[in-house]
């Protein structure tokens, strides 16, 4: 059995385009380290607060 872990990164709009709030490529980084393994990303950039959601799984510990 697997178990989800989430990780919700802000996006700041400007007038120059789009920034994260943090640097996703660290995000992955850490959960890799710790056993999470990346599966996707999921865009929420057309909200009211825009985010982009990292999706991590990982087997569950017996």
């Amino acid at each position: 059995m697997k178990e989800y872990s989430f990780v919700s990164i802000a996006v700041q709009r400007r007038r120059e385009g789009s920034l994260l709030a943090k640097d996703y490529q660290q995000v992955v980084r850490e959960r890799a380290g710790d056993g999470w393994e990346f599966v996707q990303a999921v865009s929420f950039e057309n909200h009211a607060e825009p985010r982009i959601d990292l999706v991590f799984s990982r087997k569950v510990k017996k």
